[in-house]
């Protein structure tokens, strides 16, 4: 088994010992979407065999980066942002305001 850069020391299924960068794990992403667009490009001209390479290529990215998010500290559940108040409908049996007309004039009484 290869050694993913940034796991030196790392033992298999456990958490890498060393820390990764942002900008480390934006390089994987990167190339994680090359793989995907190769793989598709070769699925396209029948090229099986380079489609295996680079899936399994892809598999280890995905889990050495798996293996990283499970590693951090969790905090508090994201909770939504909360929604401006014109933005959340009125409930259906809220009366209606409406204006009533009495003899042209909107402000006569009813």
């Amino acid at each position: 088994m290869q050694t993913q850069p940034g796991m030196i020391g790392a033992v298999p299924g456990q958490i890498p010992l060393v820390r990764i960068s942002t900008d480390q794990i934006q390089k994987y992403l990167d190339e994680n979407k090359q793989l995907i667009l190769a793989i598709l490009e070769n699925q396209n001209l029948g090229k099986l065999a380079e489609c295996a390479q680079y899936q399994a290529q892809l598999q280890k990215n995905l889990l050495y980066l798996a293996a990283i998010a499970d590693a951090q500290p969790q905090g508090p559940p994201m909770r939504p942002p909360a929604l401006p108040h014109q933005a959340i409908p009125a409930p259906y049996n809220q009366p209606q305001l409406h204006h009533h007309y009495v003899n042209g004039d909107p402000s006569a009484p009813k």
